[in-house]
């Protein structure tokens, strides 16, 4: 199966893609009757010799051509998205149950061989596996429940079956897996989860006025677990809706700490590209500024690029609620997609943070250098912040000066600390007495 993201590749057909199945999911879920669900079906063409031995143009060809008999099988209510070169999504909303999803995983899966296709007149034997799963049966979250169905077909695979409905035992889990999912969703739950804060401070006067909230988890048999980890858990156990409501909560009580420590420091906290298709989150980010009586410009939040290459107006929409709260916008680790710079035009943001892979090499690198002083040209002219991240030594910092950048974020001032340990410094750097 392929596990190209949508957006990724300039793929064939011309069909919506993965993240506007999750919007239309979103949506759907809000208005979707108690008494109905939502069923995806997932199509994963066999991989075989014949098939990977076609030229691009084949290819191309022969995606277009199951594209077409996929959208003519529908019913009008369907919905067809493409998720990689081989591989499609079928939204199927308002069931009365979960029988209509069975018939069409055998109905769209006779798409890819009867009658055979042909590429030149020649006839390309295809087969395909099919997942499916149902909301909110098998989840409520969209990109956990695209995920469930994408399980289902590779187990279908795995069984040398062709079609499968999503089972939880098809995800056997170690007993450390399981134990890490359960403990994770306990301690969510107990509001045991911790924002550390690293400092961004300003190039030109050293000052630290803004700083950057990062998740830190902590088991209860005193081992750590990698940040990455702790949001692939969260991802898999479909806890990311109750997660940023804990994130929103945690980063506004850290701000209101700083504000009563007379620490006049701004925070910014990340979310995902998915995060921003939650139409709620806006809400949720305005009931935790109002319940610690902070000013929402105090608030940063940072999206990453990728958010950029296929906007979707759910997206849209979000990010202008957000800007409307008076919420601080940021496009973090700017430059490693494929976005150009034009998306600063047009997305409502206020800083950009340029990534480390820039950052490090500026003082061997001519061309680093110059991407950054054209980035930081651009921005400036819009009138954004730039952050420079990855910052681990004097000789960069004055670089990028020289270049542009307004504040610098990194080892060399200082690693994400507990929030009294960074009272403590920042008071310390600012001459203060604690």
């Amino acid at each position: 199966m392929s596990n190209s993201p949508a957006g990724d590749v300039d793929l064939p057909g011309s069909l919506p893609r993965l993240r506007q199945a999750l919007a239309d999911l979103t949506r759907l879920a809000g208005d979707a009757d108690a008494s109905s669900c939502q069923g995806l079906v997932v199509f994963s063409v066999v991989r075989e010799p014949a098939l990977l031995r076609l030229a691009p143009e084949a290819v191309a060809r022969l995606s277009m051509h199951i594209a077409d008999r996929l959208r003519a099988a529908l019913r009008p209510a369907d919905r067809l998205y493409v998720l990689g070169e081989w591989e499609w999504l079928l939204l199927l909303p308002n069931l009365p149950s979960s029988a209509p999803v069975h018939l069409a995983m055998l109905k769209f899966r006779r798409v890819f061989y009867q009658p055979p296709l042909a590429i030149g007149g020649v006839e390309v034997g295809l087969n395909a596996v099919c997942g499916s799963a149902l909301s909110p049966e098998h989840g409520k979250d969209p990109l956990h429940l695209v995920q469930s169905a994408r399980i289902a077909a590779l187990a279908a695979s795995q069984r040398g079956e062709w079609v499968a409905l999503y089972d939880p035992e098809m995800e056997q889990e170690s007993t450390a897996q399981q134990n890490l999912v359960t403990e994770l969703q306990q301690d969510l739950a107990d509001n045991a989860l911790a924002l550390y804060v690293q400092p961004q401070v300003e190039v030109a006067s050293g000052r630290c006025v803004h700083g950057e909230a990062l998740l830190r988890w902590q088991r209860r048999n005193g081992e750590w677990v990698q940040p990455p980890l702790v949001m692939a858990t969260i991802e898999r156990a479909g806890l990311r809706h109750a997660f940023n409501r804990w994130l929103f909560q945690a980063a506004a009580l850290t701000l209101a700490q700083l504000r009563d420590a007379q620490v006049p420091v701004d925070m910014s906290i990340n979310i995902t590209a998915h995060d921003l298709l939650d139409p709620e989150m806006p809400d949720l980010v305005a009931q935790a500024l109002t319940l610690w009586h902070l000013p929402p410009e105090r608030l940063c939040v940072e999206i990453t690029e990728t958010v950029a290459v296929e906007e979707s107006q759910e997206v849209t929409d979000v990010l202008h609620r957000l800007r409307g709260l008076g919420v601080r916008l940021a496009i973090d680790d700017f430059g490693t997609g494929y976005a150009g710079m034009a998306y600063l035009q047009r997305l409502p943001v206020h800083e950009v943070k340029i990534d480390r892979r820039f950052v490090a090499p500026i003082t061997d690198s001519p061309r680093d250098r110059e991407i950054i002083r054209s980035i930081s040209s651009l921005a400036r002219s819009l009138g954004l912040r730039i952050v420079a991240e990855g910052v681990e030594t004097n000789e960069v910092m004055d670089l990028l000066g020289e270049l542009g950048c307004t504040s610098a974020q990194g080892y060399l001032h200082g690693r994400a600390m507990p929030l009294a340990e960074f009272i403590a410094w920042w008071r310390e750097r600012e001459g203060r007495a604690g």
